[in-house]
């Protein structure tokens, strides 16, 4: 697969630059990727929002999905918050294909910090399309 070429395309995408969001690993049907929680990112109790811890998951999943080769969607999403998270902590997201049927997969990703505690799971369905990555990873 042209993961080089594919990471490229989740790095740039405007919402990760926006968040600070970075893909740093990429296989077929793994992805890894990381964000350091700033002031920016944290709700009116100061711990990380929601939508932020959310938001770096569904990115590290998508591209996941996306590291078949194919342009691949996330149609349902569920996470289970089960750490506090404050300004200054570095949260990785682990995302792994589980499940690959002919059009419809599972991805589960799993938020930790740097020492291996996790703080968030989520469960994906995605769907995988027919139409190759092609130029649209180049």
């Amino acid at each position: 697969m042209h993961e080089e070429p594919i990471m490229k395309m989740f790095n740039n995408c405007n919402v990760a630059r926006l968040l600070g969001i970075e893909i740093y690993d990429l296989r077929e049907g793994h992805a890894g990727g990381k964000l350091a929680i700033t002031r920016d990112h944290v709700n009116v109790f100061g711990l990380a929002h929601g939508g932020i811890l959310f938001t770096l998951a569904d990115h590290v999943a998508g591209t996941c999905a996306n590291s078949l080769g194919k342009k691949s969607l996330l149609v349902e999403s569920s996470i289970q918050y089960l750490k506090a998270i404050v300004e200054g902590d570095m949260i990785f997201a682990e995302a792994d294909l589980t499940y690959a049927g002919k059009t419809i997969g599972r991805i589960d990703v799993k938020l930790h910090r740097e020492n291996g505690e996790t703080v968030a799971l989520m469960h994906n369905v995605l769907y995988v399309t027919t139409h190759d990555l092609g130029t649209e990873a180049s």
